[in-house]
């Protein structure tokens, strides 16, 4: 009986793992799970009390009928032989009566019938034996009945009462009845979903879901790198949330290494962050399978899936431990008994020898280093201190004979044979040696104290009696100052950070005033402009040069020139944002300052430059991240050329100008000209060529455009020579003046003459008009 109570009673850890695994569907399940507990126990406890009433009475009846017997006894000791007729009387009870219907008169009535005062026995010892036996099988007879009597109303109880609970749970289920459904940006019309919910059809219909990406430089900090849309979503209604809810966020990961992990970070309305352990990262949503984040949220706000270093913990015990971390088996842990009991943080960075490369040419002595190991970060409490010492075995990749002897032709000078000293850190290898350096103090110390041993596989070891915050192990070619190694470290870990990027401003093809400006890792920027030329869009200019950027950091456009662009005049308004693994595009709008400006060229010119932005420098405001207003702007770190070309301008004159006649201008019509040109030879045309004074240059376009025609020069000379002079001026006399001076008096007068003849037509024809 006991242990069907203990089995029945809710262990407490599973009560608090069960509610946390199904909170999903509300607290209702749990509290039936807590009704059902109780209900058993107040079954049990009722059986319990049942029983242990029957027994009591049974014991009272048998105590009763004992005593009765024994008081009998007594008697009939005292008063000498037996004799039944003599001593029978009314109220004395016969022991011939059977005791099966003596036992079922005591249990209808809970007692015996009345006191009994004398009794007589016809019976030996041996029948009271065989009568005791009777009374015991009697007596557990009775109670196997009233068991399972018991028990039978037991089980038709818990038949009501489930029923009662099924009932209840469907009604319950039937009112939170989960529902997938997907949600697309409220701001945009006709677009897929971002984000599905699993929740009652009511609160999926009162969430509304908005993409703010200009909040994504707020959302990555440290090794952290943005691989979604970040997303805002919202309560729109009164209907109250039953959470937790389950959202599944789409997102993209291009670099998923065993070194990092997929996390969700969630920023509450009051701008509290926490981080989110996905349940998944595959689904199938939408009518597609891909990746998606799966998480449950106990609050709504703004959302953004990321991936960032992968951090285990582990505890120490009293008695030490070994451990061999999950993210790379090849780095192995070992603490000694006694080292101190705690909870130890462990994370990884690895360094890519490309980047270690990528160094040496900013300082010489940098050349000297050939590998190094990871990164490797443990969070020990400050407040406890090593007791024991700790070996930790690290992955250093050696060095092969061909690279040694490249290395070895680029750094000048010769080593001895003997062993080379790094400050007391290193140990001898061929001619490399090994130096450690921790973090310790908020800055890098090399571990010259400590013995660093080189083992099979690329492994290097070594034991520390001092806790440390960072660890790593470069293997050198030579001898290094120590303030060398602390520089080479400095520059390597800010080199993990960033990435190099290039800038890309490309023109729309059918439309040049719309234009993207894009932020490109260097490696991806071949295949980034194909898509773009894809898209539509092509160049100049071209990409800039290759920048260093971090995660998350925005560049700043400005404008200079005679090209802005729309809504410049909110100055933080343009601003892209890098992001390692995702696109980081900005569409613009350009249009030119002054239409009459750059009047020399056949387009409009114009400088963007682009500025760097502190990440201390970024608001939260609304739907973006904003730069504050006194916020410090240093040198561009790029400038690209803008050009737009210039649109066919027509100009509106009134009508009536056309109509306007003044009888002094255009005296010399084409006709009159062309006559006079027939009628001059070539030495008399280039002594008039003369006394008009024009340019080189115009006489040679006009030889260029009739080279065999010498009237047709001619002709050409003197309508330059007329479009050159003001309208008011007279410009027949003043022809026939050069034409005097060239020897032809005679055309000079024919020119006058019909000049006249001329004039006088246009009058006739004004007046009848």
């Amino acid at each position: 009986m006991y242990s069907n109570l203990a089995h029945t009673l809710p262990d407490t850890e599973s009560q608090e793992t069960t509610a946390d695994v199904d909170a999903f569907c509300g607290s209702h399940f749990y509290q039936d799970r807590v009704t059902d507990v109780i209900l058993n126990v107040l079954e049990d406890i009722h059986i319990i009390v049942n029983q242990f009433s029957e027994m009591s009475r049974r014991l009272d009846t048998g105590i009763a009928f004992l005593t009765e017997v024994s008081g009998e006894r007594s008697d009939l000791t005292s008063t000498g032989s037996l004799d039944t007729g003599d001593h029978i009387k009314q109220e004395s009870c016969d022991i011939s009566i059977p005791l099966d219907q003596h036992l079922e008169h005591a249990q209808s009535t809970g007692r015996p019938n009345g006191p009994v005062k004398h009794c007589t026995l016809y019976m030996d010892d041996r029948n009271t034996r065989e009568e005791e036996a009777r009374v015991d099988s009697l007596y557990t007879t009775l109670v196997t009945d009233s068991k399972e009597y018991l028990n039978v109303n037991n089980e038709v109880e818990e038949e009501k009462k489930g029923e009662e609970i099924q009932k209840s749970r469907g009604e319950e289920g039937q009112r939170l009845k989960l529902v997938t459904v997907g949600l697309a940006d409220r701001t945009r019309t006709s677009e897929s979903p971002r984000v599905y919910i699993i929740a009652p059809s009511e609160v999926t219909n009162s969430l509304t879901c908005e993409v703010v990406d200009g909040l994504s430089s707020l959302m990555v900090s440290g090794s952290e790198e943005l691989v979604s849309t970040v997303l805002r979503i919202q309560n729109s209604s009164h209907v109250k949330c039953p959470f937790p809810l389950t959202f599944a966020v789409p997102f993209q990961a291009t670099c998923r290494g065993n070194y990092r992990e997929i996390t969700v970070k969630v920023v509450d309305p009051e701008q509290r962050v926490s981080y989110v352990t996905p349940t998944s990262t595959e689904g199938f949503y939408g009518g597609q399978r891909g990746s998606f984040a799966v998480v449950r949220v106990y609050s709504l706000g703004v959302f953004a899936v990321l991936s960032r270093l992968r951090t285990e913990s582990f505890t120490v015990p009293k008695t030490g431990l070994s451990l061999k971390l999950s993210v790379d088996s090849r780095i192995c842990l070992d603490y000694l008994p006694g080292s101190f009991a705690t909870l130890v943080l462990a994370q990884v960075t690895p360094v890519d020898a490309f980047l270690l490369s990528s160094l040496k040419p900013k300082n010489d002595s940098h050349h000297a280093a050939y590998t190094s190991t990871p990164i490797l970060y443990l969070s020990h409490p400050s407040t406890l201190k090593l007791r024991r010492p700790m070996t930790l075995i690290l992955p250093c990749p050696p060095v092969s004979d061909k690279r040694r002897a490249g290395e070895d032709t680029l750094i000048s000078g010769t080593f001895s044979p003997q062993q080379i000293k790094v400050d007391g850190a290193s140990v001898k290898t061929h001619k490399e040696q090994l130096a450690l350096l921790g973090w310790t103090e908020n800055r890098w110390k090399v571990l010259d104290k400590v013995t660093i041993k080189n083992l099979q596989n690329s492994l290097v070891c070594f034991e520390l009696t001092e806790s440390y915050e960072r660890l790593i192990v470069l293997r050198l070619q030579s001898s290094v100052k120590s303030s060398y190694l602390i520089s080479l470290v400095e520059e390597l870990e800010e080199a993990i950070k960033s990435f190099s990027v290039t800038v890309v401003l490309h023109h729309e093809r059918l439309d040049p005033s719309s234009v993207v400006v894009a932020t490109l890792p260097s490696r991806d920027v071949s295949r980034a402009l194909c898509e773009l030329q894809a898209l539509g869009y092509c160049g100049p200019p071209e990409p800039s040069s290759e920048l260093s950027m971090k995660e998350g950091e925005q560049l700043l456009l400005r404008f200079s020139g005679n090209i802005t662009c729309n809504g410049y005049e909110q100055t933080d308004s343009h601003i892209v944002t890098f992001h390692n693994q995702r696109r980081n595009r900005l569409y613009l709008k350009l249009k030119e300052l002054d239409p009459f400006g750059n009047y020399s060229s056949l387009h409009y010119k114009g400088v963007i430059s682009l500025f760097k932005v502190a990440e201390d420098q970024l608001v939260w405001n609304a739907a973006r991240a904003a730069v504050s207003k006194d916020c410090p702007l240093e040198e561009p770190v790029c400038r690209l050329p803008l050009t737009l070309p210039k649109s066919p301008r027509t100009v509106f004159q009134p009508v009536s100008v056309k109509v306007i006649q003044n009888s002094q201008t255009e005296p010399l019509s084409d006709e009159l000209l062309s006559w006079l040109c027939d009628e001059l030879t070539e030495d008399e045309a280039a002594l008039l060529v003369m006394s008009l004074r024009l340019r080189r240059s115009t006489v040679q376009i006009a030889r260029l455009r009739a080279p065999h025609s010498l009237s047709q020069q001619a002709f050409h000379i003197l309508t330059a020579w007329r479009r050159g002079l003001p309208s008011s001026t007279l410009k027949c006399p003043m022809l026939a003046r050069f034409l005097i001076r060239a020897g032809r008096s005679d055309l000079a007068r024919e020119l006058l003459l019909k000049d006249t003849a001329d004039d006088k037509m246009e009058e006739r024809k004004a007046e009848e008009t």
